[in-house]
């Protein structure tokens, strides 16, 4: 590929003269000459507004005191090669690389050291846009001249380096990561040209340090540098991951830059609608928002900052030429910026899938871009949507405008109403294989919250997790993934992304990802069967459950079918509990299955007293020196990195467990867990690796980890547990007790005795096995069916009847029965004189 082409200088300045009379003079890039006004009343006005700008005025003006102070000094610190300096001449920068040499290394883990000189280049070009700004606002050629110098250092220092053509992730400064570069370094020196363009029409000129005296701008020179960068990113990266759209500003600005209109619109053409090998056009972006509430399918910070990034360049290309009409074109790509206010736990932290982070905060100055957008494409959805949640978040003071980006595009004043999200019971995400449930409580409170989680799936940044859950409780999640750290680590390859970090079952020591991206691929987990289905209306206040399918087929050593019941039982305002049902059954012999749960605290205690631990520090380190090549091979499953393995012999009974983590500076947080016994059935306990983003101190310290391991098929033994969620002391649960339910030597359920207040009650919470028939002489039970509660206060009053799904129940004199024959759902609440029934279903009584 050519990066260079010859353009006179004279034509270039006819060009730039004369202006493209479509888009009027620069700059035009951000803003426009007209625009100036209104941002100068709203400075004058409104006082967010006159605090940023005095702030940037303050920083960009002791840039420039110390510019004027030694012109030399100043500019010398820009990050050239100056050991390579020949008199007159200004040298090249220095490349920036990580790793062995002759290998191509992106700059994910490089050093502070490796990285200062791109870093530091990055500050001057920040601070010349800066002054840029200023020049435009003020006409003050002081902050033109300082900027002018900058940018024809750094044009000056790039263009005697060989742009890498190194397909993958070839840049300039960067050879081996132009993803990186085209964010920190290459959007950046198109939009401080822009703002400085009059200035360089009007004959200023910049400072040459090496001459040490003032030259003519070198037009072509930086025309060149703005086609180059365009160029890279349409020949070089990967596609069909947010790579393209994070590298899009870089693309957009650069094109923009170029004053050949015909140039400018070719560039322009591969960002909206034409794809190459390594880049995709925003057409093809948009064809992953087909519906309204779709989101790009990669982990969460992934999938906002590509819609926020689409937004705000369909934001200033339709300002920049309005017959463009992007927001009329693409309207789901803003609309999708909202949706992970929706994803997230009782105490707004998110759901966590893949290389995603827990915390969160609302991007509210997208939400003001695509309010912006459907205003000016006259879509009053948009408008209406976003002027809604900004004049909400400003009421409740979690939004204040600030910053130069809200200085120049954030007007207009929006009406202080507070609004708040009726967040659903239940929710999906199917690109993740995400199932949630949520129970907020009437307390209001979010430490009362409920809410429960399973998902796996394979995408960009996606981990192979296997059907795992997330647990929330007293105020956070308790039940956790382990998120992850840096990319390319040890612990990021061979941990964090794979089985052994997530709450899963691992199958015969082996589960694995194979294929798609990084060797990472595997079955998206499926919904069976779900009450209430994701964002319709609960029958019951209290019970919502999830059945979900999943194969474990990496590899040649797992090959097993899985189903997880997860449900979530409220039992009063501040208490409840959830049942995990994990059946797993392999095609290969001598099968055998662990299940495993993390769970933030200090220590995993057994309170059975006859359940004797000893150690075995190689349980799991069969793959701990397996071959390791990054993003392609691993040492799976990841459980060598578990350290005071403690497992006991055989144990069929009952099994008590209480996680206790009493480090907290509010309280103290437990997790009681309750496993009904089988025969076949050993107990582990470990302390796994740190859990990333956990609230302090837990971010820091290891995670205690249970593992079961079941000999033989784990399908009619499955992995049974009752997780209760408390706070203050290890004896304050309200769970008393919890038997195995079981017919013809069966498990087809649960009872759970509880102790609310000074009430006792007592649930069934029935699930025969494939749908078949339970019977229990107990109050006279039978249930066909998949899923049901029935709660007794003090088991002797019913109190509600709850079936997730199932054709018909009867217990002593009722009969319940689904019309047409059909499976269904319903609910009965017996606290009332006449019972309270939702469902479509008939009720009769035999007395």
């Amino acid at each position: 590929m050519q990066y260079t082409k010859s353009i006179l200088v004279a034509f270039l300045y006819l060009l730039f003269l004369g202006c493209n009379a479509e888009h009027g003079a620069r700059p035009f890039i951000w803003v426009k000459a007209e625009e100036r006004p209104k941002i100068l009343d709203k400075i004058e006005e409104k006082a967010w507004a006159k605090t940023t700008y005095d702030e940037i005025k303050q920083n960009v003006d002791a840039q420039v005191q110390l510019y004027e102070d030694s012109k030399n000094t100043f500019l010398r610190g820009i990050p050239l090669d100056w050991a390579k300096e020949i008199e007159g001449k200004l040298p090249p920068f220095t490349y920036t690389t990580t790793g062995e040499k002759g290998k191509h290394e992106n700059l994910d883990n490089a050093t502070d050291e490796e990285m200062a000189n791109l870093y530091k280049l990055s500050d001057y070009l920040q601070s010349a846009k800066e002054a840029g700004f200023l020049y435009y606002i003020t006409k003050d050629e002081a902050y033109a001249q300082y900027a002018t110098d900058i940018l024809y250092t750094a044009v000056m220092g790039i263009v005697q380096l060989e742009p890498s053509d190194w397909r993958p992730r070839g840049g300039w400064l960067c050879p081996d990561d132009i993803l990186r570069e085209a964010r920190l370094i290459g959007e950046k020196y198109p939009i401080v040209y822009d703002f400085i363009a009059p200035f360089i029409a009007e004959g200023g000129k910049p400072y040459d340090t090496a001459r040490k005296s003032d030259v003519d701008f070198p037009m072509e020179k930086a025309q060149e540098v703005f086609r180059t960068y365009a160029q890279l990113v349409v020949d070089n990266g990967m596609i069909n991951s947010n790579h393209p759209v994070l590298e899009s500003n870089c693309l957009v600005y650069n094109a923009l830059a170029l004053e050949d209109v015909d140039e400018r619109n070719m560039y322009l053409e591969y960002y909206l609608t034409k794809n190459t090998p390594n880049q995709d056009a925003l057409a093809k972006v948009a064809k992953y928002y087909k519906n309204e509430g779709d989101i790009w399918p990669e982990s969460s910070q992934y999938t906002n900052d590509v819609a926020e990034r689409s937004t705000k360049l369909m934001f200033l290309l339709t300002k920049y030429d309005p017959a463009l009409q992007l927001g009329r074109t693409y309207p789901n790509i803003p609309w999708a910026i909202q949706r992970l206010d929706y994803l997230v736990n009782p105490n707004g932290e998110l759901t966590l899938w893949g290389d995603g982070h827990r915390k969160y905060h609302t991007p509210y100055r997208a939400y003001e871009l695509a309010y912006r957008l459907g205003k000016m494409d006259s879509i009053p959805k948009l408008e209406q949507q976003f002027s809604t949640l900004l004049g909400s978040a400003m009421a409740k003071g979690e939004y204040q405008r600030n910053g130069l980006e809200a200085l120049m595009w954030f007007h207009d004043d929006f009406e202080e109403r507070e609004t708040f999200l009726d967040l659903p019971r239940t929710d999906e995400q199917p690109h993740a294989g995400i199932f949630l449930q949520r129970n907020l409580s009437t307390t209001k409170r979010a430490e009362d919250g409920l809410m429960g989680v399973v998902g796996g799936a394979s995408m960009v940044h996606g981990h192979a997790s296997g059907m795992n859950i997330e647990l929330y409780g007293e105020g956070m999640v308790l039940g956790v993934d382990n998120g992850r750290g840096k990319y390319a680590k040890d612990i990021h390859e061979n941990y964090s992304r794979i089985f052994a970090a997530h709450n899963t079952v691992i199958v015969n020591g082996a589960s694995q990802g194979e294929g798609e991206w990084v060797n990472l691929g595997m079955d998206t987990v499926a919904l069976k069967v779900m009450e209430p289905m994701p964002k319709q209306a609960a029958l019951s206040e209290n019970h919502s459950f999830s059945t979900t399918t999943f194969y474990d087929g990496g590899g040649t050593k797992a090959e097993a079918e899985q189903e997880r019941t997860l449900a979530l039982v409220r039992t009063s305002p501040t208490t409840g509990y959830y049942l995990d049902i994990f059946r797993s059954k392999s095609k290969l012999p001598n099968e055998f299955h662990d299940y495993l749960y993390h769970n933030l605290g200090d220590s995993v205690n057994f309170l059975n007293g006859d359940l004797d631990l000893h150690p075995e520090p190689n349980r799991f380190m069969a793959n701990a020196n397996a071959e390791w090549v990054r993003n392609r091979k691993y040492r799976n499953p990841g459980w060598h990195f578990f350290k005071e393995v403690e497992t006991s012999k055989t144990y069929s009974k009952d099994v008590e467990i209480l996680f206790k983590a009493e480090r907290f500076a509010n309280k103290n947080r437990y997790m009681k867990v309750f496993m009904p016994g089988f025969d076949g059935r050993s107990y582990t306990k470990v302390m796994a690796p740190k859990t990333f983003e956990a609230p302090e101190p837990y971010d820091t310290l290891p995670t205690p980890t249970l593992v079961v391991r079941q000999k033989g098929e784990a399908k009619t033994k499955p992995f049974v547990a009752i997780y209760e969620p408390y706070a203050v002391s290890p004896n304050n649960g309200s769970v008393l007790s919890v038997e195995k339910l079981e017919q013809n030597s069966m498990f087809q359920g649960v009872k759970v005795t509880s102790k609310i207040g000074n009430e006792i009650l007592v649930q069934y919470l029935l699930i025969p096995f494939e749908n078949g028939t339970l019977s229990l002489k107990e109050h006279d039970i039978e249930f066909q069916g998949h899923f049901a509660i029935i709660t007794f206060q003090g088991n002797t009053k019913l109190r509600d009847i709850y079936i997730g799904g199932g054709s018909n129940l009867n217990i002593g004199s009722y009969q319940f029965e689904f019309k047409n024959g059909k499976s269904g759902s319903g609910y009965l609440d017996f606290s009332t004189d006449a019972p309270l029934i939702k469902g479509d279903f008939q009720l009769h009584r035999t007395d």
